[in-house]
């Protein structure tokens, strides 16, 4: 995982002149689509190497002993990714789009994250539209069942519940792949 975290940064960096795929998983199995086809591979747009260097040491950061071993035993999900999520969904990361969109998603994000549903109607409330009981009754409904799903899924019993199901389908996996073998490989054909 450390080398894959490393690898990336200069994968994204990459163009047609510069290619820079030295860390990248060999094969054609390879999530570096470079790597598995490099006669047919087109690269879009890299990364600046301005970019590059200003976030190399977050990068690093990410590739400590310490914070790895807190991703193995699903133990993934944290506030900052939490927001990261909320902040996506508003502002894809597929698409270029302008420093102001991303700040507006940033700050919807926040607001949702602080605040919950109900921020909507706030945001409304200060920018002068009126909020009916509906949008109210609807934002407070959201907000309730995110807090009912929350505490439901951190019980003990729930908890529990979740890894006896994870082994049985672990199981029912480890069964298949010893009677057919491997049926599916990430980034196989």
């Amino acid at each position: 995982m450390k080398a894959a975290v490393r690898a990336v940064l200069p994968h994204v960096a990459s163009t047609e002149a510069n290619k820079m795929h030295d860390l990248c998983p060999e094969g054609p199995n390879s999530w570096c689509k470079y790597k598995a086809d490099p006669e047919n591979y087109k690269h879009k747009n890299g990364l600046p190497l301005a970019v590059v260097n200003f976030i190399k040491p977050v990068f690093e950061d990410l590739a400590d002993e310490k914070l790895l071993e807190k991703c193995l035993h699903g133990k993934t999900q944290n506030s900052n990714e939490c927001l990261n999520k909320l902040i996506w969904e508003r502002c894809t990361k597929e698409k270029y789009v302008e420093r102001v969109v991303i700040e507006e998603a940033v700050y919807s994000a926040i607001a949702y994250f602080n605040e919950g549903a109900r921020s909507i109607g706030n945001l409304f409330s200060k920018v002068g539209v009126r909020c009916e009981q509906y949008l109210q009754q609807a934002c407070a409904r959201k907000d309730d069942s995110r807090l009912y799903h929350a505490a439901y899924k951190t019980k003990e019993s729930t908890k529990k519940r979740r890894k006896v199901l994870r082994a049985i389908r672990k199981g029912f996996q480890d069964k298949a792949t010893e009677a057919e073998g491997d049926l599916y490989s990430a980034g196989g054909h």
